[in-house]
């Protein structure tokens, strides 16, 4: 009996992006402003303050903009959120964002 063939495909598929080269990160978050994002679960309104807190003594000067400022990440009006959170980040001068947080 002869062993089945089996034709192979690539299981990765053709990339459906272009790469964008990232922003280094900084040396120090020392006067920098952090924008919070969330989607309202896991805790975020008990894990936010504390991490606030954290960096806050590690990096004086820190600036937050807290996560409702912007929003439900993945609520009822994410669609829109999203469209317009490279603005609205601007419009904030966020330097690094926070996100996903949760326990």
């Amino acid at each position: 009996m002869q062993e089945p063939g089996y034709r192979v495909v690539w299981p990765l598929g053709k990339a459906a992006y272009q790469p964008v080269v990232l922003k280094p990160r900084p040396s120090s978050l020392r006067g920098l402003t952090v924008c919070e994002l969330s989607d309202y679960g896991f805790r975020a309104e008990e894990i936010f303050p504390i991490v606030r807190e954290s960096l806050l003594k590690r990096y004086p000067g820190l600036k937050f903009i807290e996560y409702s400022s912007f929003g439900n990440t993945h609520g009822q009006h994410e669609v829109e959120i999203i469209a317009g959170l490279a603005e609205k980040l601007k419009e904030y001068g966020c330097d690094n964002v926070i996100s996903g947080v949760g326990g």
